[in-house]
């Protein structure tokens, strides 16, 4: 599923992230609607009591050089909220999510060695002293990816925009709209590195959604790049869409940090 686009000024403002199917495959630059798939884990983590963020980066760390060691290492990433949609009335309750990103053999062979080992099983515990995290799984499914862009550095910012199919509309219908979408961003991206769409699977049974578009951007100011296309009239075309073909959350935005590329 994902996101429409049809005008280089719609908007897919939403969701975000995901360098992460670059790097742990071998998407080519214009390879921008690759159907490929990937497994999508996030943990929305919030620190407890008299720990702070450096013990539980220090966990993270511990786990990256782990995963490498044994070869289970995936794209991760951290992000912390931007403009989320919590305010004083609604709050989640957590401080900031994670992400990982890799094959489903290799995310597999993972959880057994962290959850079937002495060695994993310590730093599980390591992790669990530090934070409390909610771990899910969906499918992740790159739609546009310029590798140039999502290469050029370790801080970005993403989107993230929680959809629901509409009645009567079919999985093809929502399709074709999409790849117009991404037919018109391999003309003008309008600031926007990256969009994956991801199906929530393993408790997922209170996602926001159907299926999220991730919007992944260099910066601010690539992000408001393509705002202003919206502003222009791109809002249009996104008035079509959730009105025709999915209605929407709208659109978050968060700060990311990657914190590990596979090397293969």
């Amino acid at each position: 599923y994902l996101w429409e686009w049809i005008l280089k000024n719609i908007l897919v403002s939403f969701a975000a992230i995901i360098a992460i199917i670059l790097s742990t495959t071998n998407l080519k630059a214009d390879d921008h609607a690759d159907q490929s798939y990937f497994n999508f884990q996030v943990n929305f983590c919030k620190l407890n009591d008299g720990s702070s963020m450096e013990d539980y980066s220090n966990a993270v760390n511990n786990y990256i050089k782990w995963s490498k060691k044994n070869d289970v290492e995936v794209f991760v990433a951290r992000q912390m909220p931007l403009f989320p949609h919590d305010n004083f009335v609604s709050d989640r309750g957590f401080d900031f999510q994670e992400i990982l990103v890799g094959p489903h053999n290799i995310t597999g062979k993972a959880w057994d060695l962290w959850l079937g080992t002495k060695e994993g099983q310590k730093l599980a515990k390591k992790w669990q002293e530090a934070a409390d995290c909610y771990v899910k799984w969906g499918h992740a499914y790159p739609q546009y990816l310029d590798q140039k862009a999502l290469d050029s550095g370790n801080d970005r910012v993403v989107s993230w925009n929680w959809c629901t199919r509409k009645d009567g509309v079919s999985l093809e219908d929502l399709q074709a709209r999409h790849q117009i979408m991404v037919e018109e961003l391999k003309k003008d991206n309008i600031g926007l590195s990256g969009w994956v769409m991801v199906q929530p699977v393993t408790g997922g049974a209170q996602a926001p959604g159907g299926f999220v578009h991730l919007g992944i951007y260099d910066d601010v100011e690539s992000f408001m790049e393509y705002k202003e296309a919206f502003a222009a009239g791109g809002w249009v075309d996104y008035i079509d869409y959730t009105e025709n073909y999915a209605s929407c959350t709208g659109e978050e935005l968060y700060s990311e940090q990657v914190l590990n590329f596979p090397k293969n």
